[in-house]
């Protein structure tokens, strides 16, 4: 009797981008070290600054891209001031051109990486993964910074959503929800207010229980999330930290393409 085995497949990988303004440049540097050490990320989320850029990534642009984009980004590339402020006193139609510039009118449903930008629904103040629909609309309601950018209404007749980073700015949950086996968290190592521990606290909230299997802290002294004028250096860090720590990683993964790098072929075995 003859028994075979056969090889489990490599568990799949989650990367989380959490929120930060300006300083999610960094994000950026940390995508370039994820490609270059091959790693297989299957899912991504992130919150705000986390899901513009890793929402960018996930679409197919690549780190270099990504970087080139960010270096002669200004505040006026996410939003002008608004004709009628009562919800925003900026407009983000000038964002919304921007990302559509960048990759096009797409439906997250349909991009070749799996991606949830985390949002907060007025009223509940609920956090809320959106994984399906307009990837433009998701992307500002993420980021829609409130006082600052109007609400955005991802569905009609659903709840108005801001900024994903009022109650959950490093969404480790919403990368398990998407499927990840194990999951990367990248973050800025900030205080997280009384206010948001409360709301994380709560037993209804998806982050209870939820840790990530290698946590990146990005040091970010000397750098403001309102000014953009820092982001070479911030680039620079978050790669640097990112390499540092993913050489604990277990490199047990098949890797696959990046964006905007197909895979090698395969090297030939060799002769019997």
């Amino acid at each position: 009797m003859t028994s075979s085995t056969s090889a489990s497949p490599p568990l799949s990988v989650g990367l989380v981008l959490s929120s930060g303004a300006a300083l999610g440049a960094a994000h950026a540097g940390v995508l370039r070290a994820v490609e270059e050490a091959g790693i297989e990320v299957t899912a991504v989320a992130g919150a705000s600054a986390g899901a513009l850029i890793g929402g960018a990534w996930a679409a197919g642009v690549d780190s270099e891209r990504l970087t080139r984009r960010l270096l002669r980004a200004q505040w006026a590339d996410f939003g002008t001031a608004a004709i009628s402020p009562r919800l925003g006193l900026l407009d983000t139609s000038p964002l919304a051109r921007n990302i559509e510039d960048l990759v096009g009118d797409l439906l997250i449903e349909n991009l070749p990486i799996r991606f949830g930008a985390v949002v907060t629904e007025l009223g509940s103040t609920t956090p809320r993964l959106v994984t399906s629909g307009s990837f433009t609309a998701a992307l500002c309601a993420s980021s829609a910074v409130p006082g600052l950018f109007p609400p955005v209404r991802l569905e009609e007749g659903g709840a108005l959503c801001v900024d994903g980073a009022v109650v959950s700015p490093l969404p480790v949950w919403a990368a398990h929800r998407l499927g990840a086996d194990r999951v990367i968290a990248v973050g800025f190592g900030r205080g997280t207010t009384r206010w948001r521990r409360w709301f994380e606290s709560r037993p209804t909230h998806p982050a209870q229980g939820r840790l990530p299997d290698l946590s990146i802290t990005i040091d970010t002294t000397g750098h403001s999330p309102w000014s953009p004028s820092g982001v070479p250096a911030l680039v620079e860090r978050g790669y640097d930290a990112t390499r540092a720590a993913l050489r604990t990683w277990p490199q047990d993964s098949t890797p696959t393409a990046r964006p905007g790098h197909p895979l090698p072929p395969p090297t030939p075995p060799p002769p019997r």
